[in-house]
């Protein structure tokens, strides 16, 4: 069985293996290696540093024409993220490698026109595999709290705060950073997550977006036009804003109408095996 790999360079360009003539073989891609300090005693600050990884990658196309144009674009889609430094994505399926392609070895292309193998290296600043799981809660406008008769016990009185109640769950073995989009017209839009308070003492408009993201500690408004203002000091500095999600269920509580759009971010060692 060959590997069904993607990879998608910065400017959305995709070169999909296991189709079409392209295919891809066995490879280190889930292999993975923690460095550690050892005092004799005991390992220990375990860490990952620039980790390289090499995919065997087979051209097999119906004509000679085909065989070129496979070879070229190969080439191009990869160059293109060395050219402009920016990373592109190499999946496996829904999880993602941030990685440049930086190294290509060719052999046996002389042996016909239709057929070469290929080496390809790529090299990763951090050995994370992650995968993006989106949840979205819409207001109700005909749905009214009253702090009883819910589905699960609540250790909080949520009438308290909001009338707006979802269940998220987070299926992970560690805690996982999450961006929060909040959508609608609020004045400081305020969210609590089993009970713990995510707000921002701003103002949104019905046609702006307010974007919280806890793995790069930022908090932007966007507008209709596309700018983007940074409201970081206008967040509830009483409570961290930036908090994690633990694995597990959570109770997600809102205020006033407005509509929010969670991205959890899973990040592995190795993509999750299907």
């Amino acid at each position: 069985m060959l590997e069904q790999l993607r990879y998608v360079n910065h400017l959305g360009e995709v070169i999909e293996f296991g189709k079409k003539g392209l295919f891809a073989n066995s490879n280190d891609l889930r292999d993975y290696e923690w460095t550690y300090d050892s005092d004799r005693s005991r390992a220990e600050n375990f860490r990952k540093g620039v980790v390289p990884k090499t995919i065997p990658v087979v051209i097999s196309a119906e004509s000679k024409k085909k065989c070129i144009d496979l070879k070229n674009r190969l080439y191009e889609v990869c160059e293109k993220d060395i050219i402009a430094e920016q990373k592109g994505k190499l999946y496996i399926g829904d999880y993602y490698l941030e990685c440049y392609v930086y190294s290509s070895a060719k052999s046996n292309y002389l042996d016909t026109g239709t057929t070469i193998n290929i080496s390809l290296k790529v090299v990763a600043d951090r050995s994370k595999w992650i995968k993006k799981e989106s949840f979205i809660f819409m207001h109700d406008d005909s749905f009214n709290v009253d702090g009883k008769g819910y589905e699960y016990g609540y250790d909080y009185d949520y009438s308290l705060l909001g009338i707006h109640v979802a269940s998220l769950n987070v299926e992970d073995i560690c805690d996982c950073d999450f961006t929060l989009k909040i959508c609608g017209s609020a004045i400081c839009p305020a969210v609590y997550i089993d009970g713990h308070l995510y707000n921002v003492n701003c103002m949104i408009d019905s046609d702006e977006q307010l974007i919280i993201d806890t793995k790069e500690s930022t908090i932007s408004l966007i507008d209709s036009d596309g700018k983007i203002q940074n409201m970081f000091m206008y967040r509830n500095k009483e409570s961290n804003i930036f908090m994690p999600l633990s694995p597990g269920r959570h109770i997600v509580a809102w205020n006033s109408d407005i509509d929010l759009y969670f991205t959890i971010i899973h990040e592995r060692g190795e993509p999750a095996w299907i």
